[in-house]
């Protein structure tokens, strides 16, 4: 699948769409209550699958909403109360089911609610009554592209900012006929480091931890004179748009660096002829980590799994397998002897004469994990890391 973001101005109508998306959501929490109260307040995979289909007859059809956007909203809902029992069954024993009401959600339109008419306008349906949607298309706008290929459209609101998202289908990609792996260990000062038994690959995280900063300082910032104000007055409101105008361009700016870094890597993989990409699983790392309050920042911050997401999507498309597999002790294993040591620094040094980087040991122990081979003594010297910094737009 792939999105263009289409950003739209404001008009009460689009407010009006997503607060009937809300209000669906709401009715579907309301009616779970309902069924689960005349069923012993018993729940499973099989009671769910039945309240679906008695969801879908008592729901309102009065929303200013196609009727595919209400089905669309209860199998949101039902996905999310899926995921709530795959995280209680992995032992996350504090997941909660979907329980909170919601003033506004996301609306998706699915292929028979969308027309576009002529080359420069798009109709989106409402449901029978209800005023469509029209949204007036950039002369960039590639209409029979849209029309062979569109999947959805969503209606999403983030930060003030009302925006299309168009979700077309791609052709699936042919499987890589390439054999060489890659392992890869993602950090929060290097965003991606790489070995594939020959080189490795430094992604520099500098720029990116940069924005980090001035993000938190804009948020520091702006807080301090919030305060100060009246909520809600003329100052107040003027100050928190500034904010969120701050705060949305720096969230570009770094999406846009760590689009740059993952495109880089998945070229440089198609160059080197690498069929299988192997990614260290972070799942669950901010659950204990306790150290300083700027450190635990820092960690809170690091989006590990916007990374992995973007390198998935971009392999896959060109046919390469990606894995995730467990990275436990990877950057603390020695690839020379083999003996555990937990590095202090940016550098791994063993009491066997080895040093070398620590998130490159990292990476290669990964790559070994996945063949079989950790801990085993490396049968090729490694060599010097090479250095990957992004390249940015001078103001």
């Amino acid at each position: 699948m792939r999105t263009r973001k289409l950003k739209l101005p404001y008009n009460r109508q689009l407010d009006i769409i997503n607060a009937g998306t809300g209000s669906v959501w709401v009715e579907c929490l309301r009616l779970k209550d309902t069924w689960d109260y005349a069923h012993g307040y018993r729940t499973g995979g099989r009671l769910d699958k039945s309240c679906e289909l008695w969801m879908d007859k008592e729901l309102s059809k009065s929303q200013p909403l196609h009727s595919q956007s209400i089905q669309e909203v209860r199998s949101r809902y039902f996905k999310n109360r899926k995921g709530f029992r795959e995280l209680r069954k992995n032992g996350h024993n504090k997941a909660k089911p979907p329980y909170r009401d919601k003033t506004f959600q996301t609306t998706t339109w699915k292929k028979s609610a969308i027309r576009f008419i002529g080359k420069r306008q798009l109709r989106l349906s409402n449901g029978k009554g209800n005023e469509p949607l029209y949204v007036n298309l950039p002369k960039n706008f590639d209409v029979q592209y849209a029309i062979a290929h569109i999947a959805i459209v969503e209606l999403v609101y983030n930060k003030g900012q009302y925006s299309l998202h168009f979700v077309y289908g791609v052709a699936k990609a042919l499987k890589s006929d390439s054999e060489g792996v890659v392992g890869v260990d993602i950090g929060e000062i290097h965003p991606i480091v790489s070995h594939n038994g020959v080189d490795t690959l430094i992604f520099n995280g500098r720029y990116i931890r940069s924005l980090y900063r001035l993000r938190n300082k804009v948020i520091a910032s702006f807080g301090k004179k919030i305060d100060r104000c009246k909520r809600h007055s003329k100052r107040w409101w003027h100050l928190v748009r500034r904010k969120w105008k701050r705060i949305r361009k720096i969230d570009n700016q770094i999406r846009d660096g760590l689009h740059k870094h993952t495109t880089e890597f998945v070229k440089h993989c198609e160059e080197r002829n690498i069929g299988i990409v192997v990614i260290g699983d972070l799942t669950g790392i901010r659950d204990s980590i306790n150290y300083s309050k700027r450190a635990n920042q820092k960690l809170h911050q690091w989006a590990f799994g916007k990374v992995t997401q973007l390198i998935s999507y971009k392999a896959k498309a060109l046919g390469i397998k990606v894995e995730v597999i467990d990275e436990s002790y990877t950057s603390q294993t020695c690839p020379r002897c083999g003996n555990k040591h937990k590095p202090s620094n940016r550098e791994y040094k063993c009491k066997c004469g080895f040093v070398y980087h620590r998130d490159g040991v990292g990476a290669v122990n990964i790559r070994q994990k996945y063949l079989g081979k950790f801990g085993e003594l490396l049968n090729y010297q490694l060599s010097v890391p090479i250095g990957m910094r992004l390249q940015t737009k001078t103001p």
